[in-house]
C-alpha cells in the first residue's frame, strides 16, 4: 500500500478519531482505509435511497390528472342540472298557459304539441321517431338479451340524435345518471353496452377519435 498526506481540520480528526474508537478500530488510519474499502456499497446505498422517493414532477402530473377528471365531471353534471332546469321550465310554462289551453286541449294533447315545438315540426317528429322506432325494432330482434341493455342504447340513440356527436365521457355519464340502478358503475355501463356492441349498432358512428354521433341514414 502507499501512504497519503491527508489535510483535515481538526474537528473532523476528533469525529474520526470518536467514531473509530466506537468501531473499534485500534488507529484513526484503520478507520479511514475501512471507509475507503467499503465507498462501493455507500454509493449504492446512495442510489438506493435516492430512487425510492417519487419525483416531484409525477406527483404534480397525478394532481393535475385527478383534476382534470373532476373537472370534467363537474361540467357534466353542471350541463345535465341545466337540461333538467330547462326541462322543468318548459313544463311548468305548458301548465300555466292561458284558460283557452287549459280548457279546449287535453293534457295528452298538450303533451303533443309541445313535443312538436321542441322537435321543429309535426312532419319531422313523425319521420324522427320512425327512425328511432326502427333502431328500436333491431334492438328486439338482434340485439343484447339485456332489457337493461337494450333500454340504454335505445337512450343512447336519442340523446346523440338530438344533440350529438358527443364525447364518450359525456355520453356515458349521461346514459348512467339515466340508469343508475341499472349498473354498478358508468363504466360497467359503458363497457357493457355501447362500447361492446359498437360494431354492430346501426346509426351510430365515431366521425373522430372519442366522439360518438348518429346517423338516421344508416339504419
Amino acid at each position: 500500500m502507499e501512504p497519503i498526506t491527508l489535510r483535515l481540520p481538526s474537528d473532523l480528526l476528533e469525529e474520526l478519531d470518536a467514531e473509530s474508537d466506537e468501531a473499534g478500530f485500534s488507529t484513526r488510519s484503520e478507520y479511514i482505509r475501512h471507509l475507503l474499502f467499503n465507498r462501493p456499497d455507500l454509493s449504492q446505498l446512495a442510489a438506493i435511497e435516492g430512487s425510492t422517493a417519487p419525483p416531484e414532477a409525477e406527483q404534480i402530473e397525478e394532481i393535475d390528472q385527478t383534476v382534470g377528471e373532476l373537472t370534467e365531471r363537474v361540467e357534466i353534471l353542471t350541463q345535465r342540472v341545466t337540461e333538467l332546469e330547462g326541462e322543468t321550465a318548459s313544463r311548468g310554462g305548458d301548465s300555466s298557459t292561458s284558460p283557452v289551453n287549459s280548457t279546449s286541449e287535453t293534457p295528452s294533447t298538450a303533451g303533443e304539441s309541445t313535443t312538436e315545438e321542441q322537435s321543429g315540426g309535426g312532419p319531422q317528429s313523425e319521420e324522427g321517431n320512425a327512425d328511432l322506432a326502427e333502431f328500436e325494432h333491431w334492438l328486439e330482434s338482434d340485439g343484447p338479451q339485456s332489457d337493461n341493455a337494450r333500454t340504454v342504447l335505445l337512450d343512447a340513440a336519442r340523446i346523440l340524435d338530438g344533440q350529438g356527436p358527443l364525447k364518450a365521457s359525456d355520453l356515458r355519464q349521461r346514459l348512467f345518471d339515466r340508469h343508475p340502478e341499472a349498473y354498478d358503475s358508468a363504466e360497467a355501463l359503458w363497457a357493457s353496452t355501447v362500447e361492446r356492441l359498437y360494431d354492430d349498432l346501426p346509426g351510430f358512428d365515431r366521425p373522430e377519435y372519442g366522439q360518438y354521433t348518429f346517423n338516421r341514414d344508416d339504419l
